[in-house]
């Protein structure tokens, strides 16, 4: 287990969102389910291999902007829902670093869940699905989020719950510390 305090070593600290500051109220199985039925329902495309991201990744123009409306209503709907994590609490110890937020979700869920969880004051730097070409665990977000928050890779250090986290972090760079290793 690391200390918080470890955090404070690091010149910016960027979050992962969803599972690791926050849980949004996404019911991901409906969602993914209800975007399989819209590629199969008006694009007669069978999706059902892929996860909600791999569908997204893999569609153009009208289909995606048809399975990004569906991700969208359900991401701002749980994002109402959302509650903060333990990880949450250090962010008010962070205010003198650089703090940023990549999250796979959509920047008006990640404002909105933000917003609700009152955490939004601390987040200098958001950078959401639609801010970057490239999703995780492409590097590409995580260096973007680095550089607005104007540090190099060396200086910042992820914080994030799943592999592909960790895939992100090691593609771009960057350390990485998994949400459960820090003791809060």
């Amino acid at each position: 287990m690391l200390e918080v305090s470890r955090l404070r070593s690091f010149s910016a600290v960027v979050f992962d969102l969803d599972g690791t500051l926050l849980v949004l109220g996404v019911d991901w199985t409906a969602t993914e389910r209800e975007m399989i039925r819209v590629a199969k329902d008006r694009f007669s495309v069978d999706l059902s291999n892929l996860t909600v991201w791999q569908m997204l990744r893999s569609s153009e123009n009208r289909q995606r902007e048809a399975l990004e409306s569906v991700l969208s209503r359900r991401e701002m709907a749980g994002a109402r829902k959302a509650e903060r994590l333990p990880l949450a609490e250090v962010l008010p110890s962070l205010q003198d670093r650089g703090v940023g937020v990549v999250s796979l979700n959509s920047r008006a869920s990640c404002m909105a869940a933000l917003e609700r969880t009152q955490l939004s004051e601390y987040v200098d730097v958001l950078v959401a699905r639609e801010d970057s070409e490239r999703m995780k665990p492409d590097p590409e977000p995580l260096l973007k989020c680095i550089a607005l928050l104007e540090v190099e890779a060396s200086e910042a250090v992820f914080v994030g719950d799943r592999e592909r986290d960790r895939t992100t972090a090691r593609e771009a760079g960057v350390k990485f510390i998994h949400a459960r290793e820090i003791r809060i």
